[in-house]
């Protein structure tokens, strides 16, 4: 295996909201090796996108209050860094692609231009030399006709190629790190396996690991190795790809693999959900964070948290009513 790359130990970002604090991501733990993917799932509002933020430094200072906890990456503490030397670690050694590419891309620069401003950035580049290593990003990506691309704006451009230069811009400088926040949530389904195919070329060619956020367990099962599954700012279940969802232990996971669109369900048939909603985690509950939620619940759920659990050397869960193991 490869060696270890990214450590986040007992992570915990909360915001000070005019009602309370918020605990977006609250001890919250895993690891990654280099060229592997871990896939963080779990239902929108889990803390996905803020964990995502936390771990690179992207978050507003004026109401954030960094509760506690590691980002070491290669064995230097993230959370320890300035913001100086943040920003020469940001699109050099980790990137990241966001849910929307128009809310990550300038609408008065072209797109070769904001390329070559992250290689000027963090490379010794002369100007002619970046805007010639911008055309061969956006051919590397699968865009046609890539220097007369790099002299549009971006809102000529479709859905799906704005994407691509959004990873354009991300693998400029051959991150160690890749996060991809939702990369594929506004695209049609066809569009969506090109750019996950394209996520997978362009990683096994560069050898980088990735963190790949997604709401689709068929997007986890296609790209990652692993796989982490939030609920309410915290990770309840993780482990390998296979055990976490052909064996999962956690009561939650259980219900997202059986509320998902199967193909040999009958037509017509009513899709499961997940009753009720997540718990408000300016004020979450003492116990469980699923228990109001879950039909195993008891007074021990509603009282006291779950103890982390190890099913094997690389499956945990933290469930007082776990589904049997198989």
């Amino acid at each position: 295996m490869s060696g270890l790359l990214l450590e986040v130990e007992n992570l915990a970002t909360h915001f000070a909201l005019p009602h309370g604090i918020l605990r977006a991501v609250d001890g919250v733990s895993f690891t990654l090796h280099a060229g592997r993917t871990i896939g963080i799932v779990g239902e929108s509002g889990s803390g996905k996108s803020v964990l995502a933020r936390s771990i690179i430094g992207l978050l507003p200072a004026d109401r954030t209050l960094e509760a506690g906890g590691r980002v070491l990456f290669d064995g230097r503490d993230l959370r320890r860094l300035g913001e100086a030397q943040m920003r020469s670690i940001r699109g050099k050694e980790i990137a990241m692609i966001f849910q929307d590419p128009m809310t990550s891309l300038n609408p008065v620069l072209t797109i070769g231009r904001q390329i070559e401003q992250v290689l000027r950035q963090h490379t010794d580049l002369s100007n002619r030399a970046a805007a010639e290593r911008a055309v061969e990003l956006l051919a590397e990506v699968g865009i046609a006709d890539p220097r007369q691309r790099a002299r549009e704006y971006a809102h000529r451009m479709s859905g799906g190629m704005r994407q691509r230069v959004v990873i354009a811009i991300a693998l400029a400088c051959n991150p160690r790190l890749l996060i991809a926040d939702e990369p594929t949530t506004a695209l049609d389904v066809t569009v969506q396996a090109q750019i996950l195919e394209l996520l997978r070329r362009l990683q096994d060619a560069h050898s980088m690991a990735m963190v790949l956020i997604t709401h689709n367990l068929g997007v986890v099962a296609e790209m990652c190795d692993e796989v982490a599954v939030m609920y309410a700012g915290r990770i309840v279940e993780n482990g390998s790809v296979a055990d976490v969802l052909q064996g999962p232990r956690m009561r939650y996971t259980e219900a997202l693999l059986q509320s998902a669109p199967r193909i040999d369900t009958p037509s017509h048939a009513r899709l499961p959900v997940i009753e009720g909603q997540p718990p408000n985690l300016i004020a979450p509950p003492p116990g469980c964070r699923f228990a109001p939620r879950c039909g195993y619940r008891d007074e021990r759920c509603d009282s006291t948290q779950p103890e982390w659990t190890q099913a094997d050397d690389n499956h945990g869960f933290a469930c007082w009513h776990p589904v049997e193991g198989l």
